[in-house]
């Protein structure tokens, strides 16, 4: 039965990265102003769906897969993507206006968190630890410019690059599994477990 349940396992790293990507473009696309001032709400949308809700899904199923890293990233930034839009959404709709000073403790935890996971997908592949490293940047980029030390403009291609890296990683993952061929290359892994670790690691079952 766990083999077969093996079996029918789905690539569920590649839809929350495709959730990501959504996201991130459509967060980037208005931090640049390339979206108006009108569109604002439908942006927020867009990205509390896919940034939000798609990343949290895909990672509550990556966590019934038992895949640990993968679970506890896509929740995470899930629940993240989830809490920022909903706050924008109210602060937009309503008389309330949060202060900048609000978003410094969130953004500054996820920059320290997106910098553990640079170093975590370093054992998976090259893409996927250098998408983290521009999402620890953009986190800190996005704290200053919360803070008005800078504009939206770094932050904003921040969000462009990151939503491209994941495209391009739910791509190649996707048709990797698919086709069994690695037809979009991810890079080797920065850094390997030694035979110590690996014995340390107990075993499912």
């Amino acid at each position: 039965m766990m083999d077969d349940n093996r079996s029918r396992r789905i690539d569920v790293l590649a839809i929350g990265l495709f959730g990501l990507a959504v996201g991130a473009l459509t967060l980037g696309v208005a931090q640049l102003g390339w979206i108006s001032g009108k569109n604002t709400v439908g942006a927020l949308v867009i990205a509390l769906i896919f940034g939000g809700i798609v990343q949290l899904l895909a990672g509550i199923t990556d966590i019934r897969y038992n895949e640990q890293l993968g679970g506890t990233a896509l929740t995470m930034y899930g629940f993240l993507w989830l809490t920022l839009c909903s706050v924008q959404l109210v602060s937009t709709n309503s008389t309330f206006h949060f202060d900048a000073v609000l978003y410094a403790p969130i953004n500054l935890v996820y920059t320290a968190f997106s910098a553990v996971m640079v170093y975590l997908t370093a054992y998976r592949n090259l893409t996927l630890s250098v998408l983290h490293l521009i999402i620890s940047f953009t986190f800190l980029v996005t704290t200053f410019a919360r803070r008005d030390f800078i504009s939206d403009l770094l932050p904003g291609w921040g969000h462009l690059v990151v939503g491209l890296l994941a495209f391009y990683h739910a791509v190649a993952s996707l048709t990797q599994a698919f086709t069994g061929r690695g037809l979009f290359p991810l890079g080797p892994p920065l850094l390997f477990h030694t035979p110590d670790t690996l014995r340390s690691i107990p075993k499912a079952g």
